[in-house]
Order: structure tokens, then sequence, then C-alpha cells
């Protein structure tokens, strides 16, 4: 009865469009949630990488990925964009559970088989400038959703490294090379969350780091992904 009457006082408005929203899930509405694109299939059944055939891709035969599987829930443009910059640049932590749960949705069938929840990690200026961790935020909420629990100290990152937007792939390639350690994930299964897969690179440094680590098995998950 109070939450009706209150959804009547004061309706529930869209965060991202700021419209009236009587449906919408976790604050995002319906029509701007069918904007948001899912990545084009088929997609490589390891690098996640849209191919146009079932499989494996003949890039992840030549040179396996130190990770075993990357997904990404949608395609980085329009409102997940949006979505995503102001999570990560604007302070609107609010984001957190919508993009959790779009990871939920994306990786509920794959879940079973992981042992915990890790996120690519800021190194500490980053963090004392932005003031939190996007990728930890999604990871804590994920973690709600499968009972699987987070592992805070599981990765870290070693050294500060210039933000890889607006570098060129040899940039970035270079930009992260050997910039995380990880640690406690002998004979584990491990879920990474990140917000954005741009090259890869960063997924390529981190499993790399974890597999060092003794990790069995690394699933990368993203929100976004950038897709040519």
């Amino acid at each position: 009865m109070l939450r009706r009457f209150c959804s009547q006082v004061f309706p529930s408005r869209c965060l991202v469009c700021g419209g009236h929203a009587v449906e919408h899930t976790l604050g995002v509405c319906t029509r701007c949630a069918s904007h948001i694109s899912a990545i084009p299939k088929p997609v490589c059944q390891v690098c996640g990488n849209p191919v146009g055939t079932e499989g494996v891709c003949l890039r992840c035969q030549t040179e396996p990925p130190p990770f075993d599987k990357l997904m990404s829930a949608a395609v980085f443009s329009g409102p997940i964009k949006d979505i995503i910059h102001s999570f990560k640049y604007g302070g609107a932590t609010y984001y957190k559970k919508y993009l959790s749960r779009v990871l939920y949705d994306l990786v509920k069938d794959e879940v079973h088989r992981c042992d915990v929840i890790s996120f690519v990690p800021l190194h500490w200026t980053r963090m004392m400038v932005r003031g939190y961790n996007q990728a930890a935020l999604m990871a804590r909420e994920l973690s709600h959703l499968t009972r699987v629990p987070v592992g805070y100290g599981i990765l870290k990152k070693t050294r500060g490294t210039a933000p890889q937007v607006g570098l060129s792939r040899p940039q970035r390639r270079k930009n992260v090379s050997g910039a995380f350690h990880a640690q406690g994930v002998s004979t584990r299964s491990v879920l990474v969350v990140d917000d954005v897969i741009t090259t890869g690179h960063t997924a390529i440094e981190v499993s790399r780091a974890l597999k060092n680590a003794g990790a069995e098995y690394v699933l990368f998950v993203s929100v976004g992904r950038m897709v040519a």
C-alpha cells in the first residue's frame, strides 16, 4: 500500500533518459533497454569476438589466450556506453545494480563452475582520485546474485598505467604488459569482472597473472565490448 502510494506521488524516473518509467529494470526503462545491442552472434567460443561462424576462431586456435573464456553482454554504444561512462567517471554508482544484473543474465549458465569472483583492480593512485573501483562494485553485486564469494585480495595492479582510451593497439598492449599480480588462486576457477573490453589486452594480462598464480580456469566477463 505504502509502496503504491509513493510510486504515485513520486513516480519512478529512468536513470538514463530521466523519463517516467512505469516499467523498468533496476531503474532503466524498457525503452532505453531496448536500444542496448547484444553482441552479434555467432561468437568465438573462447574470446567471444563476433566472427561469423560457430566454434573457435583462427586466432584462438593458433595463439590460445590465457583466459579459458571471455564473454561480453552488449555492444559498447548507445545507452550502455552512457551508463558505463557515468558509472565509471561520473560517480553514478547507483548503476551498479543494473549492470551487475546484466552480467548475471550473461553468466548465469556458466557461473556454477567458478569458485570465486574477482575484478580488474585499479592502481592505488587511480583509486585515490576516483574513490571507488567500478568493477569491484559490480563484482560485489554479482556475488549477491550468484552466491559465489568475492576474493578481494586476489588481483593487484603493481604499477600505474595511462588510461587505455585513445591509445593505439600496440600502445595498449605495452601499457598493461606485466601490470598485474595474482595470488591465492591455485587450482581455483576464477570469474573476473570488468566494465568494457576494447582490444582485450587487459583481459589477457589479468588472465595471464591468474594462470601464473595457478588458477585452473579463468572466465573473464564484461558488460560492454567494442565491436568493429
